[in-house]
């Protein structure tokens, strides 16, 4: 462990030590503090959009130096603020657009306030010649509900995929299997560009695999979601943010990353013209991984030790193809819309070797083969409305989209005795589906003063089934065991939701809110028609505080309710052979859990340093756990709810910029969970490290280097063991930023991930270990082609539906 750890100590303390030299670094001259401000609205002057991000500098109107400053929002508006009455200039610039410079803006009082005119910016005609695309942005952002992790400013995951991402976004884990954690909690809700997907319904774990990272803008993280949210998602919310052409012209682009454990591509093509939009994009990715496992089991019931140690192999690939469009009907109204594809298999070979003895004598010895296969194919279809008004930020929309998901499993066992004669045969076939329809509206209006009040209705409509089939065959005794089933599950949700924003004295931001919904749950069985339903309800408060000192200091506190619903992973009663004597399946009559979540955060930043801290807790009652059982031989995992999670702690986040070209980030998560239920408890503090760094080394080229150690993690029945990683990445631009050429090494120091679970209860113990090999190395070869007749797109539609009110599996 103190061998890991050093990979990871000069990175993680680097950052606080940096900013503690550097965070009194001045960003502007120091001027008066009053009550005065100056807002406005920058607009490409062809298209009349808004120029979002442009930087607008506040100049002294004598001496010509910058005071103060902003950046314009995603509306095209501004706003600079505890100014004192004097007279100014204003300079805006963006990239791609010519400067300009608005004078005698003049503050008659220590409390006045100036709109500007509508400052236009001209297109550079010197840029429009071809794409160019410059990294503006830094890697994390802070805004008032959210963290922001930049993806494309993160050269570390070329050629990768979400896992990779999500990995080095503060505030969540990713193990070597792709299961994601948030503040130590599993019970997350990630989302597509706002929207679920289909490609979520059967496990996150898998999900993430299929995302290459090279199409990822952005991953927000929301840890207290508004009333404006589903009520779902007890440790919170992830939402991945895909990028989107919005060029005038026709661009596109593509990349390769061949390696010895993946293969990674993808294309997009774009078309701009106008008022008219059409995106698409395809990607593939293709996986090989083998390890070596190692199962022990010891019975209290017949005193017998069950020994399976063997080798897998692993292959799977997806393929993701995407078309979407938008068009701007008129000056008030959009429409948007689009269809994404995802199709995958999934192949995996268990060689194992069983004995089974008592008292060190030998009972039985057997090799057992066991073939697992999957395909897959799922869709989601959506079409948005947006209708906006004179009355900035003042708007209403419709938002509709249909997801489909089809999976269809196969787990097969074939056993030999040691004279290589079949004893046991076992097929098992799921044939299972996911739908949703989902319909939403919702209304903003914008009052004075800066107050808001947003409102909305929203309808899910579910349906998942199951058809499962048995057989086994032991040949030696001519017995032969078949059964079939279906299961199927309709689940219905109808919610109403309000939130309050307003302001006190110009630095307390409070938002209120509360959401209603009622959910409507009915399951079948071939065998048994309404086997069970139910319906409840639930009102979902929400409250929201936001300080701000200085400009710099931002103080945060928040309260929320969420509940948890289980989707298909937990609900299907299918039997899965994991491995031999192990048998894994979902429970159809589970109930949703339900969580306070209380969150406190301090943030500040400069042109050199950010920092954030957070405390948080999250108390869960009826909480889902894993509750494994023997039956005969065979381990069989299932759920229940039969736990009270009570989860405390901290998270330290900071970033510096020791000097131009080199950014050092480092996040710490500290927690402590205390687990009850079932007669059963257990508890202990956990924590996880990331940290990075990455250096421009001049001419095109940048290095990057980043690391993650995961401490022990605790479960009501047992333990699972400290896992970590380190990566390093070399890329250089080429053909005049057009494209891009790098290399990257997983895990050069090390062989494999080691993977450990100890499990005990009433009537027996468990020992796992696995190793996943891990090391790997891939290359990348990028390009982008394009030419530009504008650089900034007409206004489209940005709303779109967010499900977050499902508990997806791992």
């Amino acid at each position: 462990m103190i061998k890991r750890l050093l990979y990871l100590l000069p990175l993680t303390f680097a950052a606080p030590a940096i900013a503690q030299a550097q965070v009194s670094a001045p960003l502007q001259q120091s001027i008066p503090q009053g009550n005065a401000r100056i807002t406005g609205t920058v607009l490409d002057a062809n298209t009349k959009a808004a120029v979002e991000f442009a930087t607008v500098a506040l100049l002294d109107a004598t001496t010509g130096k910058v005071l103060n400053g902003t950046i314009v929002d995603e509306k095209g508006n501004f706003i600079l603020d505890k100014l004192t009455a004097g007279k100014y200039k204003l300079q805006v610039s963006f990239l791609g657009y010519q400067q300009k410079v608005v004078d005698e803006v003049i503050l008659a009082s220590d409390k006045g306030e100036v709109k500007v005119d509508v400052i236009t910016l001209t297109p550079d005609a010197k840029q429009l010649k071809e794409v160019v695309i410059t990294g503006q942005k830094p890697l994390i952002e802070e805004k008032v509900d959210r963290l922001v992790y930049n993806a494309d400013q993160d050269i570390s995951t070329k050629g990768g995929t979400a896992a990779d991402v999500l990995r080095n976004v503060p505030m969540l884990t990713v193990d070597g299997d792709g299961n994601v954690q948030m503040r130590g909690s599993s019970n997350i809700m990630v989302l597509i560009n706002n929207r679920p997907s289909s490609i979520m319904a059967g496990s996150v774990a898998d999900a993430v695999r299929q995302i290459p990272a090279d199409v990822i803008k952005s991953v927000e993280v929301i840890t207290s979601p508004s009333a404006k949210y589903d009520a779902e998602g007890t440790a919170g919310v992830i939402n991945i943010i895909t990028k989107k052409n919005t060029l005038q012209g026709v661009t596109g682009g593509g990349y390769i990353t061949p390696g010895n454990v993946s293969t990674i591509g993808n294309a997009n093509l774009n078309y701009r013209q106008k008022q008219f939009g059409i995106n698409s994009s395809i990607g593939t990715n293709q996986f090989y991984n083998n390890g070596t496992t190692l199962l022990e089991r010891l019975s209290y019931v017949n005193n017998t030790l069950l020994r399976q140690s063997g080798k897998t192999r692993n292959r799977s690939g997806f393929i993701n193809p995407a078309l979407g469009f938008d068009v701007d009907l008129n000056e008030r109204n959009s429409l948007g819309g689009g269809v994404r594809f995802n199709s995958g298999y999934n192949y995996v070979k268990n060689d194992q070797q069983v004995t089974e003895s008592r008292a060190g004598d030998l009972l039985s010895e057997s090799d057992v083969d066991v073939v697992s296969k999957s395909n897959s194919l799922g869709y989601d279809l959506n079409l948005d409305y947006l209708r906006t008004f004179k009355k900035p930020q003042q708007e209403f929309s419709i938002l509709t989209l249909y997801s489909k998901f089809n999976a269809d499993n196969q787990a097969n066992q074939d056993a030999f005795n040691e004279d290589g004669q079949l004893t046991y045969l076992q097929r098992n076939l799921n044939e299972s589906q996911n739908e949703e329809l989902t319909l939403q509206t919702d209304y903003i209006h914008p009052f004075e003063n800066k107050t808001m009040l947003e409102l909305g209705a929203k309808t899910i409509q579910r349906f998942a089934s199951s058809d499962v089939s048995y057989f086994s065959e032991f040949p030696q005794s001519d017995r032969i065991l078949a059964s079939d089933n279906i299961f199927s599950y309709n689940q219905d949700v109808y919610a109403g939701y309000f939130t309050y924003g307003f302001q006190v004295k110009k630095k307390l931001n409070v938002k209120v809110g509360a959401r209603y919904e009622q959910t409507a749950i009915n399951a079948d069985f071939k065998t048994q028609k309404n086997a069970f339903e139910t319906d409840y309800e639930n009102l979902i408060p929400s409250v929201a505080l936001s300080y701000t000192l200085k400009e710099k200091h931002t103080f945060r506190a928040n309260y929320t309710q969420r509940i948890q619903r289980p989707q298909l992973f937990f609900l299907n009663p299918y039997e899965e052979a994991v491995s031999p004597n192990v048998i894994q399946k979902g429970n159809p009559e589970l109930d949703p859990e339900l969580t306070d979540l209380y969150d406190l955060s301090y943030g500040t930043y400069n042109n050199i340093v950010s920092f954030n801290l957070g405390l948080f807790a999250r108390i869960t009652d009826n909480a889902i756990t894993t509750d494994p059982f023997l039956r005969n031989d065979t381990t069989v995992i299932t759920f229940q709810n039969i736990a009270r999670n009570t989860t405390y702690g901290v998270n330290v986040y900071g970033s510096v910029k020791p000097k131009k070209g080199w950014t050092v980030n480092s996040n710490v998560n500290l927690y402590h969970a205390s687990l009850n239920g079932n007669n059963l408890s257990n508890s202990g503090w956990m924590y996880n490290i990331n940290s990075s760094t990455s250096i421009e080394l001049g001419k095109g080229w940048v290095t990057r280097f980043n690391g993650s150690f995961n401490s022990r993690r605790v479960t009501l029945q047992g333990k699972m063991a400290s896992f970590y990683y380190h990566n390093m990445t070399l890329r250089k631009e080429i053909l005049n930023k057009r494209g891009g050429i790098g290399i990257n090494l997983a895990n050069p120091f090390m062989k494999g991930t080691r993977v450990r679970n100890d499990l005990q209860t009433a009537t027996f113990e468990q020992m796992e270990r696995n190793i996943n090999f891990t090391r790997g190395i891939r290359g990348t070869l990028e390009f982008r082609f394009g030419k530009l007749e504008q650089n900034k797109a007409p206004r489209r539609a940005k709303k779109s539906i967010s499900n977050d009110d499902a508990l997806r599996g791992q």
